[in-house]
């Protein structure tokens, strides 16, 4: 729920209020993990900001208390949120599939997981919430099989740092050559059977490095951010177009009210669009003028295109039993587990795994394992407005052509090989086990589409996430990635968000000559 600022600022944000309001000096889209941080960062720097949210603010509802006809119900209208292993811990912070469609090739199914709410994802029961930096070889990958992220060597530590303070990360100090260490506030140690299982891992694989995952509760940034009494927020507000002017400059947002149905804009000479990276991007792609007359970024040929999502694969099992409690978010992480038969780094793409053991019922523990591979970057893989679909409040829906290629197909083979292998290790029975890869958007790290670069030649956005054609708007969800490494991008969203509101507070709006 939120806390009492918040509340307050919500209470607060009338349609009257707004249009009275006049021009603000900065509107967010979105108020996942990207755009809460936005919102802090800008209101607390004095800014007068508004939250634009196409969700509600609510409490969780948990199925348990829903009586299994209207789960049913639910279902029925979400055959695709469904799908998310959270959907049954809370339904209704997912979106509605029959409101929010969207279309696929029938071959190439895309499982796209939306949460229209106060938070978005990252504050749905059961999410993982790791945290974990990316390596310099995750950002100029020695292949050359993806454009390289316009950033100089670690570029970014002040920016993950900044943001790891803020969260109160848990982990520890791992010096693991293709894992960065993370600023650590609640220095954790293994547990026994942790550390057990850690140096049977270790035994087995010699250049094997489990460590502990760094994991945080979602950050209370909008709470924060309404502290300062200079955010407004409103809620049930569906973004439909960003404005430009003649000049390229920024000047609003177009929006739909869903209480009302009434069409509204709203003024501000900086935007952070902040939605998560596929409606991002298709919000760049209805925003079209004289200027920009295929969307705002599509001049680049790449607005659309490059779409990943971690190449997923999972297991489930039963093992001995444990005699302590795990504390959410709690896991073994295996950086790089592809390397682990080897004693230096690969400079090679891999896949890393995550290990949870949870206490059964006393004669037995549950044992989950997930892994992650990186994803190629390939032009074909692609989001476009579809010409004739339109969604509950006629704004044109996406059409998201997406596939796996061979690459991808045998890295899974070898991921699959390694759970099972690590399921061995413990002496888990494997209960089930994925034989394929999930579909693309199963792993919920979809990333790329609005790919920033060093040139508007090759790409939507600056090397400060500003859109190259639209001056004070910048983009800061997972649309930005250029590659995704195998890590949780979730760390990297939220320093490039600190970063490029450091970059906006610091650009004069209005003056600027393009995206630094």
């Amino acid at each position: 729920m939120p806390g009492p600022a918040l509340t307050a600022a919500l209470r607060a944000t009338t349609p009257e209020v707004l249009r009275a309001a006049g021009a603000h000096d900065a509107l967010v889209i979105g108020s996942g993990a990207a755009g809460g941080l936005a919102a802090l960062l800008l209101a607390g720097a004095g800014l007068r900001v508004l939250v634009l949210e196409a969700g509600w603010a609510r409490p969780p509802i948990d199925s348990r208390q829903l009586e299994s006809v209207v789960l049913d119900a639910l279902r029925q209208r979400q055959p695709i949120q469904s799908l998310c292993y959270a959907w049954s811990f809370d339904p209704e912070a997912f979106v509605d599939d029959v409101d929010c469609c969207y279309l696929t090739p029938p071959s190439r199914p895309f499982v796209w997981l939306r949460a229209r709410q106060v938070g978005g994802r990252m504050v749905i029961p059961g999410h993982g919430r790791q945290y974990y930096r990316l390596a310099p070889n995750d950002l100029a990958a020695a292949d050359g099989m993806s454009q390289p992220w316009p950033l100089r060597p670690h570029e970014l530590d002040r920016w993950y740092s900044f943001v790891e303070h803020r969260l109160k990360l848990s982990g520890m100090h791992d010096h693991v050559p293709w894992l960065p260490d993370s600023e650590i506030s609640n220095l954790l140690n293994p547990t026994p059977v942790e550390a057990t299982l850690q140096r049977a891992i270790t035994a087995r694989w010699s250049g094997a490095r489990p460590v502990l995952g760094r994991f945080a509760p979602p950050l209370d940034a909008l709470e924060t951010a309404a502290q300062s009494g200079c955010l407004l927020m409103r809620t049930g507000a569906i973004a439909r177009e960003i404005e430009v002017d003649s000049l390229g400059r920024v000047q609003g947002v177009v929006w739909i009210d869903r209480r009302t149905r009434r069409e509204e804009r709203a003024r501000a000479p900086l935007v952070f669009l902040c939605a998560s990276a596929l409606e991002s991007t298709r919000l760049l792609l209805l925003s079209r003028s004289g200027r920009s007359p295929d969307g705002l970024g599509a001049a680049s040929g790449v607005l659309g295109r490059y779409l990943m999502d971690h190449v997923c694969v999972k297991a489930e099992g039963q093992g001995p039993p444990l005699s302590q409690e795990v504390a959410q978010g709690r896991c073994i992480y295996l950086a790089r587990f592809d390397a682990r038969e080897f004693s230096v780094p690969r400079t090679e793409r891999g896949f890393g795994v995550q290990l949870h053991q949870i206490p059964g019922d006393g004669e037995r523990s549950d044992f989950y394992a997930v892994s992650f591979a990186e994803m190629l970057p390939q032009p074909e893989n692609r989001v476009s407005l579809d010409p004739e679909q339109r969604d509950a409040w006629g704004i044109p829906v996406l059409r998201i052509n997406c596939a796996h290629g061979g690459r991808e197909l045998k890295r899974a083979a070898e991921q699959i090989a390694a759970l099972r292998e690590l399921a061995e290790l413990a002496g888990v029975t494997l209960t089930k086990i994925d034989e394929a890869p999930e579909p693309p958007g199963m792993s919920i790290h979809e990333s790329g589409t609005a790919r920033m670069g060093h040139s508007p030649e090759g790409s939507v956005l600056g090397p400060y996430n500003q859109c190259w054609e639209a001056q004070g708007l910048y983009v800061t969800d997972g649309a930005c990635f250029p590659s995704l490494g195998s890590q949780n991008p979730t760390l990297t969203i939220l320093a490039l968000t600190a970063r490029a509101c450091d970059h906006a507070l610091r650009t004069p709006r209005g003056n600027a000559t393009g995206p630094a």
